[in-house]
């Protein structure tokens, strides 16, 4: 296994590394400035992620005033993700106090950095387009998926938002009494294609309560991040959804990803997830799943083997994970509302964390 991981490493990131190290960096160096880590981490994630031509739909078409370069505020909302800035107006007042990381991001003066407003509404451009889950999905494949994995850990964690909860009894109200109870979701979600089981997700803002590793009980309002998570750190499916939702209603779909983007052997969660239809969604894909006995069900039909002790050690990686990128990536500084624009949000931390774990691999 290691001496395959390391034969594919050498022909995948390792490539774009290398490539990075001996033209472009010398090149910003002399003509720019000196780069330090963080700017480096910025211009690899750039080189990984980004697809110039999809902002062709942002092109000047010769009426009225030029619209701003989407690709430069892309590349913006990418490296306030690397620095953890922890707004737009933080942002912009970087980029117009800092020549290098301004002209990184393509402005060659700070008159030339477009507005806080200018900010947000392509922000939210971006979001409605959805064009990066598609980028996040491509990089993970090509960077990432002839490297044998082993083992991937699920799990959750909570995110903040400042949006009005959605009216819970109102949306239970709905629910005619009548009728037969719907079949539970994971029941079916094992028939269904990861995009079909995605889009039945809830992702409006709702209170979310659970307890922490400490056995406390925790409440906040918001949404979750549900992740997939390699043994070495790199997330390589993600989902933003509603607190309430539980988290047994994403590993399915999560998984199903995973299954598409990188091979892998063991799938590993906690006892939230420990039902008989996720086990038999991930033999349908081919892996083992490593999940905990939850005791209330079934601790002792479930009892984990040797092997499977040892390979669940493996599971802090997902943790490890969140952490990582509430503290260090934007985790912890959502300012925006919409359900999309937190997505996405989240998702170019994400994307920060994964290049940064890639490269961890190789370096």
């Amino acid at each position: 296994y290691n001496t395959v991981m390391k034969t594919s490493c050498a022909g995948a990131i390792r490539g774009l590394w290398d490539e990075l190290n001996q033209g472009l960096f010398p090149w910003i160096d002399d003509n720019i400035g000196e780069l330090d880590a963080a700017h480096r981490l910025f211009m690899a994630v750039c080189e990984a992620v980004i697809r110039p031509r999809e902002f062709e739909y942002a092109k000047w078409k010769g009426n009225g005033r030029p619209p701003a370069s989407r690709l430069k505020i892309f590349k913006a909302f990418l490296l306030k993700a690397v620095l953890n800035v922890k707004d737009t107006k933080e942002l912009v007042r970087m980029l117009r106090a800092e020549p290098l990381s301004r002209r990184l991001c393509g402005w060659d003066s700070p008159g030339l950095v477009p507005s806080e407003t200018r900010f947000c509404r392509v922000f939210g451009e971006f979001a409605e387009r959805g064009f990066t889950d598609e980028w996040f999905a491509e990089m993970i494949v090509k960077h990432h998926g002839d490297i044998p994995a082993e083992t991937v850990s699920y799990d959750s964690a909570p995110v903040e938002v400042r949006s009005r909860a959605a009216n819970a009894k109102r949306r239970l109200a709905r629910i005619d009494p009548d009728q037969p109870p719907p079949p539970s979701p994971i029941s079916v979600q094992g028939a269904r294609t990861a995009e079909a089981n995605m889009a039945e997700l809830p992702v409006e803002c709702e209170w979310g309560c659970k307890r922490d590793s400490q056995g406390k009980r925790m409440q906040w309002k918001g949404g979750k991040i549900h992740a997939a998570v390699t043994r070495d750190g790199v997330p390589i499916a993600v989902k933003y959804t509603s607190a309430s939702l539980h988290d047994s209603q994403v590993m399915v779909p999560l998984a199903q990803q995973a299954s598409e983007r990188v091979p892998h052997l063991f799938d590993l969660a906690d006892a939230a997830y420990d039902a008989e239809p996720i086990r038999a969604a991930c033999a349908e894909l081919g892996t083992v799943a490593v999940i905990d006995a939850n005791p209330r069900r079934s601790a002792e039909a479930h009892a984990m083997s040797e092997l499977e002790r040892e390979v669940y050690r493996d599971r802090s990686a997902a943790e490890r994970f969140f952490s990582h990128l509430l503290e260090s990536h934007g985790g912890r500084t959502v300012r925006v509302r919409a359900p999309a624009k937190v997505a996405l949000h989240l998702l170019l931390g994400t994307i920060v964390v994964a290049v940064e774990q890639m490269l961890r691999m190789v370096c």
